[in-house]
């Protein structure tokens, strides 16, 4: 016999909440509860977000600087590749035209070319220092009417950024310098270099080291400047050479730039 109560418990179709579910085993099943998040968990999260973007913002930064440091270069060899071979047409035309009155060079046109030896460097300067002027390539101050071999200073700027001015820290008295233009090699040798002011700007007048040469100087000098120290420009590096030596083109290149030929890597290929 069924009880009342029973009877009830069968026939109701909505059976009270609260009391939980069975499993199919017959255990009561407890409901899922949400995670109660304290203020810390919220603390924790908004900081750990902040760190992330801190490190996305940093690394990019530093993806930045290198390619600002070192991605330019390849823009740089380009150029000077394409100013070499105009350099080399241009003095080709000069040998076989009669000479003429000189025109003035135009800002950011190639001037000559410029051979450090001891650190296996060579480029080709423009003429000018402005900013789109020495942005690939050294630039000729254009200050002082010197052209290279000439009595006078003939001043180089460049930047100091790898595949230019990067390294010229490294050369030291006796190195030697090498400017070509279309009829000679010019050899010239450091004697100084020497960290300045930005506002320094004796470094490069005619004779910087006797001023009562200024406008008869006697003797010629390439003076390199760039920014010191590297990736900054609160000073600027100077490097002066004089020079020892002029070979004619003629004669081939001088001995401290033979290893430097476009044909040298050929013939050591076939010894």
């Amino acid at each position: 016999m069924v009880s009342t109560t029973e009877r009830h418990k069968h026939d109701d179709p909505h059976p009270r909440r609260g009391r939980g579910r069975r499993d199919p085993e017959g255990g009561r099943r407890r409901r899922a509860r949400r995670p109660r998040h304290t203020p810390g968990d919220v603390v924790r999260a908004i900081v750990r977000t902040i760190g992330e973007i801190l490190l996305t913002a940093g690394l990019l930064m530093l993806f930045y600087a290198g390619y600002e440091v070192y991605g330019g270069q390849w823009e740089t060899d380009r150029e000077q590749q394409e100013l070499a071979q105009g350099l080399e047409e241009a003095w080709a035309e000069q040998e076989d035209t009669e000479p003429g009155p000189e025109s003035e060079p135009l800002p950011g046109s190639a001037d000559s070319r410029l051979y450090l030896p001891d650190l296996d460097l060579q480029w080709v300067v423009v003429n000018g220092t402005t900013q789109e002027d020495i942005r690939n390539s050294p630039g000729h101050y254009t200050e002082y009417d010197t052209g290279p071999g000439e009595l006078g200073n003939y001043g180089v700027a460049a930047h100091r950024t790898p595949g230019l001015f990067w390294d010229i820290d490294q050369l030291d008295d006796g190195d030697v310098m090498v400017l070509e233009d279309g009829e000679n090699f010019y050899t010239y040798e450091v004697f100084r270099e020497e960290t300045v002011d930005p506002s320094d700007v004796w470094v490069i007048e005619p004779d910087p080291f006797d001023d009562a040469s200024d406008e008869h100087p006697e003797r010629s000098l390439i003076t390199l400047t760039t920014c010191a120290p590297k990736l900054n420009n609160t000073h600027r590096l100077i490097v002066w050479a004089e020079l020892t030596e002029t070979t004619p083109k003629s004669e081939g290149m001088p001995e401290p730039i033979a290893h430097m030929a476009p044909d040298a890597d050929e013939d050591e290929d076939e010894e």
